[in-house]
């Protein structure tokens, strides 16, 4: 599974825009909101369903916009 953030840079911390099981239709949708506002920065991480010890979800970076 891959989720998007969007940060703007006023914002505090990033907001989920979604979950996607494709990979191309997260980065769609992301250079489709960057398209709309340039100021906003993104991240894609991708999840396997594992959690840490805090019951934190373990994610990993694929890509940074």
């Amino acid at each position: 599974m891959y989720i998007l953030n969007v940060e703007t840079p006023t914002s505090f911390a990033p907001d989920k825009v979604g979950e996607y099981y494709d990979l191309e239709k997260a980065q769609n949708k992301a250079k489709e909101l960057k398209e709309k506002n340039p100021e906003i920065t993104y991240t894609i991480e991708e999840s396997t369903g594992g959690f840490n010890s805090y019951g934190e979800l373990l994610t990993e970076v694929i890509e940074r916009g």
